[in-house]
Parts: C-alpha cells; sequence; structure tokens
C-alpha cells in the first residue's frame, strides 16, 4: 500500500538523518571495548502482519513480542559483522504499525537509548514549537588508557525462566511507603521502596522452594549523570551509569526496612563518586558471585518519557521491553497515563509461582 511504503520511506530518512549525529550507532564492533564508526549504518527490517494491530494488543504480553521484535536479536550475541542497531517496522491490517528497536548495551545505557527515539521522533515530526527541543547527542571524551574497559553485557541464555508482568498503582506504592520507618521513607524513590519489596518477595519466594535461604544481592541501577560534577547533560551518549549493590547476608536481614536502610547508606557512598569506573562494581560483583550469593537485578524506565515518542502518528498505545535476559530480573517502567509503575519480572518456573501468591505481591499489584 502507498501509505505503508510513505511510512516506511519517512521513518529510514529521518533514521538516515539522526545517525549523522548518532554516529557510532552506524558502526560496527572492533573488539569487545571499542566499536568502529565506519558507517556502514544500521539494519531496517519490514515485514507485512496477517491481523490487526488490536489483536496483538489483545494477546498476552509475551505472545504478542514474538511477533513484532526482531527473533533472535534481543539480547542476543554480536560479532564484528552485527548491526548495532536494529529497527523493524510491522504494518498491520487495518493500517497500524509497530517499531521494535533493538540497541546493543554496548553503546549505551537506557537514558541514551530514550534521547535517542526522542530526538528520532522531534526529527520525524520536524515542526516541533521548541526550538531547543531537538537537543543533538553529546559525547564524552575520556583520556586514552592501555587498558580497554569492557562494559558488561549479558547475552541471552537458553530461556529457563518465566516472564511475568504486573503493574504497581501509584496509590498502592504510597501505602508501602507508609510501611517503611518514618525517617527512612522521607527520601526514598517509588523505584527504591519497589526494588526492595520484589526483592524481599523473590527472596522469599526462592527459600521456600529451595528450602534453604542463600545470600542474595538487589543490583539497583543508577543514573549518573545528575549526579556527576559537574552534571552530565540528559543527552550524553554511553553507559554512564553505577550499581547500588544492596546485600542480604541471612533470612532476619530480608525486610523492607532492613534494605531500604541498606539503599539509603548506598546512595550516600554513590554521592561521594568521583568516576565512574566500570571495574569498581565489577569486582564488587565478583566478590559476592565467589560467596555464592544470589543476584537480583533492578533496572528502571522510569521518567524516561517513552511514552512521549510521538514519530508522528501520535504516542504509543503501549510501550514495552521484549523480556529479560535472564533469571531474577526486575524491569520498572511507568504506565501509560503515569498512574502506577509496570514491573516485568523474570524468575525460575516454581520460585514465579510462588512469588505470584505472596500475599504482599498480592495486596499491592494486579496483573495486567
Amino acid at each position: 500500500m502507498q501509505d505503508n511504503a510513505d511510512k516506511s520511506s519517512r521513518l529510514k530518512r529521518s533514521l538516515s538523518e539522526i545517525l549523522i549525529d548518532y554516529h557510532p550507532f552506524a558502526g560496527r564492533l572492533n573488539s569487545t571495548a571499542y566499536v568502529d564508526c565506519n558507517d556502514e549504518g544500521v539494519e531496517f527490517q519490514e515485514v507485512n502482519m496477517k491481523c490487526g494491530l488490536a489483536e496483538i494488543l489483545e494477546k498476552p504480553a509475551d505472545e504478542a513480542l514474538g511477533l513484532v521484535f526482531p527473533a533472535g536479536l534481543v539480547w542476543g550475541d554480536l560479532n564484528s559483522d552485527s548491526s548495532l542497531l536494529v529497527v523493524r517496522l510491522s504494518h498491520f491490517e487495518c493500517g497500524g504499525i509497530s517499531i521494535a528497536v533493538c540497541l546493543s548495551h554496548k553503546l549505551g545505557d537506557v537514558q541514551t537509548f530514550s534521547t535517542f527515539m526522542n530526538y528520532w521522533a522531534m526529527k520525524m515530526r520536524a515542526n516541533t514549537s521548541c526550538e531547543d527541543a531537538l537537543l543533538p547527542p553529546h559525547f564524552i571524551s575520556h583520556p586514552s588508557t592501555n587498558d580497554a574497559i569492557t562494559v558488561p553485557e549479558r547475552s541471552l541464555m537458553k530461556k529457563h525462566w518465566i516472564t511475568r508482568r504486573f503493574v504497581f498503582p501509584n496509590s498502592k506504592i504510597a501505602e508501602l511507603r507508609t510501611t517503611v520507618k518514618e525517617s527512612r521513607s522521607k527520601n526514598i524513590t517509588r523505584v527504591e521502596v519497589l526494588g526492595s519489596l520484589l526483592c524481599k518477595c523473590a527472596t522469599a519466594a526462592t527459600t521456600a522452594n529451595s528450602r534453604f535461604f542463600s545470600p542474595t544481592a538487589l543490583l539497583l541501577s543508577v543514573n549518573m549523570r545528575p549526579k556527576m560534577l559537574p552534571p552530565l547533560p540528559k543527552t550524553s551518549v554511553g553507559n554512564l551509569y553505577s550499581i547500588l549493590t544492596i546485600p542480604t547476608r541471612n533470612e532476619s536481614e530480608n525486610n523492607l526496612n532492613a534494605l531500604v536502610e541498606k539503599i539509603m547508606k548506598g546512595k550516600m557512598e554513590i554521592a561521594s563518586m568521583k568516576n565512574l569506573d566500570v571495574n569498581v562494581y565489577m569486582s564488587v560483583l565478583h566478590k559476592f558471585a565467589h560467596n555464592n550469593y544470589n543476584f537480583f537485578y533492578c533496572s528502571s524506565l522510569c521518567r524516561m518519557e517513552f511514552y512521549h515518542v510521538d514519530l508522528g502518528w501520535g504516542n504509543p498505545s503501549r510501550v514495552t521491553l521484549a523480556d529479560a535476559p535472564g533469571k531474577n530480573n526486575f524491569f520498572l517502567m511507568d504506565t501509560p497515563n503515569g498512574d502506577g509503575i509496570k514491573a516485568l519480572i523474570s524468575l525460575e518456573e516454581q520460585n514465579m509461582i510462588s512469588f505470584e501468591q505472596d500475599k504482599e505481591i498480592l495486596a499491592f499489584t494486579y496483573s495486567p
């Protein structure tokens, strides 16, 4: 159809234009730590779906996502020939479209991805009323070093976990905060208190099924751009985050107040950081792994403005990740109207069954 061809042409043209500014995205991996900005380009896929968009939106999320995301690319391994950015445009019989975008974590974190998508959207519309809204990417110069710093990237393992989606209304999160001691609740964020609850309940589920307690560590990602001196622009490209590591060494520590207290302490330590050294937190992870800790990873996509990515056809009706890269992951994202947090949670099957039946999870959430 002519309309489909027009949509595709506009997307390709605007993507080519913004890759002039985001030139590393069109390069290729030179090693595990470097990108060769050789302008080889990005991959753009296009498919026609034999159904309407409503049919996809009505399906359970796990079933629908496999239809619109590029197969084998989400959390997949890269080689020197792989495109670092892949876009898949799906046309539906009703005239609706979906756009799936896969960006290598080697290039940047979720903030990088958010600013890239919003930059693309503004370039597509090209009639933004705010002249300074179209902010170009900011690349940071690092001093040269003889030692390459490798950004950790988790590859998709053979799936042995279950992924479920839950919604936590803001009213319930506010109620959850009231259960935290008053001296700590004032400075705790929605993401931090919710991440603590998820870790507590997932640890309890794991303990119940294994019949013994294993020490755990909650890993909370922290965007470091506003915390640096001086602060870095929001449009800064790269993996500019640190990790809060919250250990639980014995079962008596697996409670909300203990986890929140450790998060408060960790935030103070991060506030005093002078630079972003990946090797610092990697050494911490190796130490916990050596002592047989279970890890729970919590990443927040909240306040990233994904629902404002208007490519010329209005705001998206659904924004989501395709899946988690492994077990014991919590990905948090705002609901479309901002009245709560959607959580994508991955656990081993038996642990997920116990987690879904946890009284606190049932009290504070519902499954969409």
